[in-house]
């Protein structure tokens, strides 16, 4: 073809604003699209970000066929490796608070850099927390350890232009019994 074939057919198709390659004839359903949902006990690596646009990929893929799409993640928050992660955040608010020395060599625990940020934004923005005693705070510094983790998620997926419709706790469908209704 030559060049004002190809400059014809694509004024055509802008000069219509329709949605070229969408189908109009496929029978639209709702698409629940799960995707990324790695667990909250550190950053996301090149295989998430990977799995990551493919998802969003397909979620717009489908939305450009006007089928109707939620993106969700499920925020994988309970379980041992909540406990240790949170155990994690704790042993690095009292090195930063109380000078003490992580335990680098106790294999159960997140010794990663970004623990050391999520533990000091923890510090800095809940000043009347007591850090004293671990299985008195435990659930809240479980909470907040998650949610910071989250915001590093969400930030990171904001950066590569994607945005959920939803973040499905884990803890939240066990405390409310659903799987029990459903069986």
């Amino acid at each position: 073809f030559n060049h004002t074939f190809w400059n014809d057919f694509l004024m055509n198709v802008v000069d219509r604003n329709f949605n070229y390659g969408s189908s109009k004839k496929e029978k639209k359903n709702k698409y629940l699209v799960e995707f990324v949902s790695a667990n909250p006990t550190g950053p996301l690596h090149v295989g998430h970000c990977r799995g990551a646009i493919i998802g969003d990929v397909i979620s717009n893929i489908l939305k450009f066929n006007n089928h109707e799409v939620i993106k969700e993640y499920y925020v994988n928050d309970y379980g041992n490796q909540i406990i240790s992660f949170t155990k994690s955040v704790y042993l690095r608010i009292r090195e930063i608070l109380y000078k003490e020395k992580f335990p680098f060599n106790n294999s159960e625990l997140y010794p990663g850099d970004y623990i050391v940020e999520i533990a000091n934004n923890i510090i800095n923005e809940n000043k009347k927390l007591d850090f004293s005693n671990f299985e008195k705070i435990s659930e809240t510094l479980s909470k907040l350890s998650i949610e910071q983790s989250l915001n590093f998620v969400k930030s990171n997926l904001n950066n590569l232009g994607i945005k959920h419709d939803n973040f499905i706790k884990e803890t939240d469908i066990i405390i409310k019994k659903e799987v029990d209704e459903v069986v």
